[in-house]
């Protein structure tokens, strides 16, 4: 991906921002907030650099964002079960530490963006339960 010395610094130094700022959170919806702080970014840049792999990585950060909010609110207005495994928190961090170290490499940065793809989805109702019944195994890889 080809971006200027400035945006690549302004990303990574935003990278450490939330990192930290998502060690920090007391609890899930605080480090969801910051975790908005990358993708928010990116869309900022996509304005003055746009590329397919940028916009790309935006927007499964956004949709991640988005279904990660919309099971927090549904677990907090309903009587539902809770679908947020135990090292949900500590395996968002995880990879987005990953994805920091890898984020201007393609292949790197694609293999994690399908790790976060797969963490949201074990916050669905389908994705707890095979993630429960050992399908998916992010949680007890190490």
């Amino acid at each position: 991906m080809k971006l200027s010395k400035e945006h690549k610094e302004k990303i990574e130094s935003e990278f450490d921002f939330v990192i930290h700022k998502m060690i920090q959170s007391k609890n899930l919806s605080q480090m969801i907030y910051y975790f908005t702080g990358i993708q928010t970014l990116i869309n900022r840049i996509i304005n003055f650099e746009y590329s397919d792999e940028l916009l790309f990585t935006f927007f499964i950060l956004e949709k991640s964002y988005k279904d990660i909010v919309n099971q927090i609110e549904s677990s907090n207005y309903s009587n539902k079960v809770t679908t947020f495994h135990d090292n949900f928190k500590a395996k968002l961090i995880e990879y987005i530490k990953e994805l920091k170290q890898g984020f201007f490499n393609t292949n790197s940065r694609i293999e994690t963006l399908k790790k976060i793809v797969v963490l949201t989805y074990t916050c669905t109702g389908n994705g707890h339960y095979l993630s429960e019944k050992g399908i998916i195994k992010i949680f007890s890889e190490g």
